[in-house]
């Protein structure tokens, strides 16, 4: 009977130990998503998510985007597995850098998650994998304020319509891509644009000994061409944010659109800033793979 009584004990010990990683595999691997999210056998890779497994509990996920330089890192996430149903996860990126809860139910096809932020849900929709998520169904993400960013509907991870909003509630165009076949092009080239916001901070008189660091300003360009729901995706400066919203608003010439499978589309192009304090005798604005960078002295 003892020996009987032993093996359950064991049994109940395998099953508790194992049951945090249902859901998902446990092998290190990667993944490849193509424009748009696909991941069906994707002509051209866009996204690579390089999933590694530390420990029982604990899993580190790489996602890349593909550019002209190579795969370039975008954001990180630390994921400690608290339960089967709660991951702990520590985010490192442009558009969010901080810690999150991540809730997840069983549903029809897959999973029910949710991420919140302390009370506040940051994001929620249906998945059909834990790690990585893989979209399928609506998808709502809001502002840290709790208001609604977008209601999105994806097939299979796949991007297939959505509907957003500005931070204050007024809606933005919809249907607005984060992945095409063909970025937008500025016609009269990136350095029209950088001049323009150049004279816009010395117009504005602000003083850039006061700040350093990195600022990403997010663009919808529209299906027409033109510049429309300019945001600060990060920011540095409550000032400098108002400034540069208020330049990329009124920059001047137009842009060829975004184009997925043959359509002009509306894209949200993020453009990040580096403001770095330089010993030598420089103040210019240059471009460097994909990045504004200013240099001050």
């Amino acid at each position: 009977m003892n020996s009987n009584f032993n093996k359950m004990i064991k049994l109940i010990f395998l099953l508790l130990t194992f049951l945090p990683f249902t859901g998902y595999s446990q092998k290190d691997t990667v993944y490849y998503y193509g424009v748009n999210g696909k991941i069906d056998n994707p002509e051209k890779k866009e996204i690579m998510k390089s999933i590694d497994y530390r420990g029982h509990n604990k899993i580190k996920v790489k996602t890349f985007k593909n550019s002209d330089s190579g795969w370039q890192l975008i954001y990180t996430e630390n994921i400690k597995v608290a339960s089967d149903s709660v991951f702990d996860i520590r985010m490192k990126g442009d558009e969010f850098s901080g810690r999150l809860k991540r809730v997840f139910e069983t549903a029809e096809n897959g999973y029910k998650f949710t991420d919140w932020i302390d009370k506040t849900i940051k994001r929620a929709g249906t998945t059909k994998c834990k790690v990585p998520l893989i979209f399928d169904g609506t998808v709502t993400e809001n502002y840290n304020s709790g208001k609604v960013k977008s209601i999105s509907e994806y097939k299979n991870n796949e991007l297939i319509s959505n509907e957003s909003w500005h931070s204050d509630g007024t809606p933005l165009v919809d249907n607005i891509f984060y992945s095409v076949d063909t970025e937008p092009r500025f016609e009269p080239g990136m350095a029209f644009i950088h001049q323009q916001i150049r004279q816009a901070i010395k117009d504005a008189k602000f003083d850039l000994l006061t700040v350093e660091g990195k600022m990403v300003v997010g663009i919808v360009i529209t299906k027409e061409g033109k510049i429309d729901g300019v945001q600060i995706v990060k920011g540095i400066s409550q000032v400098l944010n108002g400034i540069l919203v208020d330049a990329f608003e009124k920059v001047e010439g137009a842009w060829i659109p975004a184009k997925l499978n043959g359509q002009d589309v509306n894209f949200f192009q993020m453009i990040p800033i580096n403001f770095i304090y330089n010993k030598y005798n420089f103040d210019y604005l240059e471009m460097d793979r994909g990045m504004m960078y200013w240099v001050i002295n």
